[in-house]
């Protein structure tokens, strides 16, 4: 029997042994500390002819280059960790040409954490009626080919998170993201000797905008950025030091490049034209007629996306295939695009406010590394990834990167861990890009179905263009080149004609009818993948992976299909604490409460500390599992929190019980004795009132809404589950808890926070 379950079979020895343990614990501890002193004394006069640059605590401990949504969040993450940083953005204000607008269920949950933003997001939004389905017309005024409605019934709402997908367009959620980062980051007070160094930047706040890093310069102590206001006359440059620069400046970004980072995979499949534009009219002629969020529109005159970003209030996006050189983006004059607008709509009885027009182009590719080579530059977002717009995988993915980013971030410059954590950060977001570059790229795909069986084959566009461009073709006058490039594309949209397309030509009907079974057969575009947005798993990393699993592999990073696959809950290592409705409770004061919420809430953030969460069922084990993942957190700084999973119905039971008990501790046993055999029915609940109350700052109690915890958590009800501040999950154990308990936690913790030299204590050997 192990000194955890004699412990709790006799009571009265489970505080002299905590008491014995906190002794050795502090022992360890501070021989840690002298060791460290000793070192440091020894080092001291290296220290002093140290460039006064190169010193850690005169340094900013992360500069953010881009205030886009991935850098801002970045930037909010970190404030909630006591993390100080600054954002520097080449614009003076934010960007109102609209781009990525569909947040998935694991972007909400991330935002759901930002002081309530993923709420904030679903009262702004667009109604859902207004942006479920994908429209696929000849013209938004003409006849509707089919439809698409990409929201089952099991997503609205969704069993498988607290949160439901939004479409919210990025330029709507710039200046929400920018407000919390400004004023959380203005809350942090920054060090005198950070001051000292870079006292004009840090006095604008958190986030300097209408300034650009114009050259980096990294070595294995941290980087020296230049940083220049990006309108001359407007303040000087100067040089920042920073421990950590993150490159979250775009697809196109300069850090990057100065970092020397390469990017691998395909790039340039397509160039685009987006026009922003607003029409109040068009927007309520489909509100009338037939929503959506994606118009794809085509006919003999244009073929074009038509995003509409919120139909109430009239503002589109369209995306138009564009072909240089022959197609100059000069050429896209407002009036020009005015035109192709009124041809996509099909009327010209319309008003039309062209707002912005810029070009793009599509890619999928992935950087080598996320990583500059001293460790210090990193890459988030499209600078570390840039995929094509098909599934909305950019801004989700970017937003993802920056949660796990974040505490690794925290943790290493509080001093918790060493700095070989961050590289985990590659280790596992990066086969996430990947897979989501692959996923993104069979989804594009997907979407050429429906123009190829219209007799659009998007190859030949391509292959026409080749030609026209090489070869022959260079050789021709460049007038003659545009007019054989548009005439070539010319008979290509005949294909599409009213007169083409009629019922009365069996070609045309029959092209119509492949159209709708594409569309109903689910082979066309898809806009939600449950099993890639909440079901990747990291296989590696800052985690213990279980030996049986160490074989396999997310299938979806194998075999993307472009189709959308279910998510299936799993806890093991490195997958994403599943979902399920509880209800929290305080053990002191006793209280109940009636609001569910879900495990994902289990897992807090803020307060300036390092948190895990050690996941176990009501019972005697759980008690034995809490201490050793408590002593063990301790010897690594990290503050656990256990919580105790109830069975839907039976806390009520132990609260009465821990009533009575915590009244009579306070009035004594001569004024009220709590019934013996309340306890003795029920020895595991008594285990862990006992064990609860001299636990009391790091317990916490939920019961089950419903029946089925069980069947998600996995594994046997002895057994245990650690999260990491992420919500994902490090390490879990099937086995019931052992004397070797302690010693098994303390190697895990070892293994995820990346220390496998530290010393484990004595007394737990």
């Amino acid at each position: 029997m192990g000194l955890r379950l004699q412990g709790l079979m006799f009571p009265w020895r489970l505080p002299c042994l905590r008491i014995l343990q906190h002794l050795q614990l502090q022992r360890f501890v501070a021989s840690e500390s002298v060791a460290r002193c000793s070192s440091k004394a020894m080092s001291m006069e290296a220290v002093q002819r140290r460039d006064p640059e190169e010193e850690e605590d005169e340094k900013l401990g992360v500069l953010i280059v881009g205030a886009g949504p991935v850098g801002l969040t970045l930037s909010i993450l970190l404030s909630s960790y006591g993390v100080r940083s600054l954002v520097v953005e080449r614009r003076s204000k934010l960007s109102d040409h609209p781009q990525a607008h569909f947040l998935n269920n694991r972007t909400m949950e991330i935002f759901r954490k930002m002081e309530g933003l993923s709420e904030e997001i679903e009262t702004k939004q667009p109604p859902l009626e207004h942006w479920r389905r994908f429209v696929y017309c000849t013209t938004l005024a003409g006849r509707v080919l089919g439809t698409v409605d990409h929201l089952q019934p099991e997503d609205v709402p969704s069993g498988r998170s607290p949160t439901s997908v939004a479409h919210f367009s990025q330029h709507h959620l710039l200046p929400l993201l920018f407000e919390r980062a400004q004023r959380l980051g203005c809350r942090l007070e920054p060090k005198a000797s950070t001051v000292k160094i870079a006292s004009s930047v840090l006095n604008a706040g958190p986030i300097l905008m209408g300034h650009e890093c114009t050259s980096i310069k990294s070595s294995s102590n941290g980087v020296l950025a230049s940083i220049f206001p990006t309108q001359a006359g407007i303040g000087r440059g100067q040089k920042l030091a920073c421990q950590y620069l993150v490159a979250a400046d775009g697809a196109g970004s300069s850090v990057r490049e100065l970092a020397g980072v390469q990017m691998e995979g395909d790039e340039n499949l397509q160039k685009l034209i987006s026009v922003h534009f607003m029409s109040k009219q068009l927007g309520q002629h489909l509100l009338d007629s037939v929503p959506g969020m994606l118009y794809f529109v085509f006919n003999q005159r244009v073929i074009a996306v038509i995003v509409a970003h919120n139909l109430e209030a009239g503002e589109f996006i369209a995306q138009i295939p564009f072909y240089p050189p022959q197609q100059q983006f000069e050429e896209f004059t407002e009036e020009v695009c005015k035109g192709i607008i009124y041809d996509a709509a099909g009327t010209r009885d319309i008003e039309i406010e062209v707002k912005t027009i810029k070009k793009w182009s599509m890619h999928a590719q992935v950087a080598a590394s996320y990583f500059d080579k001293y460790g210090r530059i990193i890459l988030v977002g499209d600078a570390a990834h840039r995929f094509p717009p098909a599934g909305g995988f950019g801004l989700n993915t970017g937003v993802q990167d920056a949660h796990n980013l974040a505490w690794k971030l925290a943790a290493v410059l509080k001093g918790h861990c060493p700095s070989a954590l961050l590289l985990t950060y590659d280790t596992e977001r990066r086969p996430v890009a990947i897979a989501n570059t692959a996923l993104s790229v069979a989804n594009f795909k997907a979407a050429m179905a429906v123009p190829a069986a219209l007799g659009l084959d998007p190859s030949a566009a391509r292959l026409v263009h080749k030609v026209v461009n090489s070869g022959v073709g260079l050789l021709l006058p460049e007038r003659f080149q545009v007019t054989l490039l548009d005439g070539l594309f010319a008979i290509g949209r005949a294909q599409v004609s009213p007169a083409f397309l009629s019922s009365l030509n069996p070609i045309g009907s029959a092209r119509v009818l492949e159209v709708q079974r594409i569309l109903r057969e689910g082979q066309s575009l898809q806009l939600q993948f449950p099993a890639e947005d909440l079901g990747f798993r990291y296989l590696e990393g800052a985690l213990v992976p279980e030996v049986e699993a160490q074989q396999q592999t997310n299938s979806h990073q194998n075999f993307p299909t472009g189709r959308r696959r279910e998510y299936f809950p799993s806890t093991r290592p490195g997958a994403r604490l599943p979902h399920f409705p509880i209800r929290m409770f305080c053990l002191n004061p006793p209280a109940t409460s009636k609001e569910i919420c879900s495990t994902l809430d289990l897992v807090s953030r803020g307060g300036n500390r390092m948190e895990f969460v050690l996941l176990v069922q009501s019972q005697r084990s759980g008690c034995c599992w809490g201490d050793a993942a408590i002593t063990a957190g301790q010897a690594f700084g990290i503050w656990v929190k256990v919580v105790f999973i109830w069975p839907s119905g039976s806390y009520d039971g132990f609260l009465g019980k821990s009533h009575i008990h915590t009244e009579s501790a306070e009035l004594g046993n001569d004024q009220m004795s709590p019934d013996k055999d309340m306890f003795s029915n029920d020895n595991e609940a008594t285990a862990v009132f006992e064990w609860s109350q001299r636990n009391k700052g790091c317990v916490l109690h939920a019961e089950e809404v419903g029946c089925g915890w069980q069947d998600i958590f996995g594994i046997p009800e002895t057994g245990a589950i650690l999260v990491r501040p992420d919500d994902h999950v490090a390490w879990r154990s099937k086995a019931e808890p052992k004397a070797s308990s302690t010693q098994e936690l303390y190697l895990a913790f070892s293994k995820v926070l990346k220390k496998p030299n530290f010393q484990v204590p004595r007394f737990m050997q």
